[in-house]
């Protein structure tokens, strides 16, 4: 499959310079209070080095699913390995590190030290093409049979993140740019005012 977009992308224009850290000594209710007041979905858990990471899925189906107080668990308890990739990695290499990794979050690490993040959603905002490089690899390893998802798309309407308000939904090219069928509607409703 080859895709149409710049090689020379790299994940310096996608990734998040700012990470949310927390202490392995942290308790799961204090890293949910994190990822609610910032409005994210994984944690990098770092003492002296980065340990790992906490995700919203971890929390969910290590602590909540089990019923178990978020005040008695530990970031060390339930955090997950880390995948990570150096700071000169293409979207391209970074969509496949996801893809063999099965993972929506990769750090960006240097040495020892943390640099960045990137997730699925970093990659689709910046370079939208590669979602392919996604769902062909999903097709290849057997995951979607073609009754239930078929790459037969119409060229005019696809999924991705609209260009005007942000929102990651089905797609329509209005004038050049890629609008959600809500900003299609709210510039119809101006045009009529």
């Amino acid at each position: 499959m080859e895709l149409k977009t710049k090689h020379n992308i790299g994940i310096k224009d996608a990734m998040t310079y700012n990470v949310i850290t927390a202490t392995s000594s942290s308790s799961i209710s204090d890293i949910a209070t994190i990822m609610t007041k910032h409005d994210i979905s994984s944690v990098v858990i770092e003492d002296q080095v980065v340990e790992g990471i906490v995700t919203s899925n971890g929390i969910i189906s290590k602590v909540v699913s089990k019923n178990i107080s978020p005040q008695d668990i530990t970031a060390d308890m339930v955090m997950e390995k880390y995948v990570s990739v150096g700071l000169d990695t293409s979207l391209i290499e970074a969509s496949s590190a996801m893809i063999k990794n099965n993972c929506k979050v990769l750090l960006v690490i240097e040495g020892d030290v943390l640099k960045g993040i990137l997730t699925l959603t970093d990659i689709v905002r910046v370079s939208p093409e590669l979602i392919e490089l996604f769902i062909e690899e999903k097709n290849l390893n057997g995951l979607y049979s073609d009754d239930v998802y078929s790459n037969d798309y119409d060229e005019h309407l696809s999924e991705g993140v609209c260009e005007k308000c942000g929102v990651y939904d089905r797609l329509r090219d209005i004038d050049g740019g890629y609008l959600c069928p809500d900003c299609i509607d709210n510039e119809s409703e101006e045009e009529m005012d």
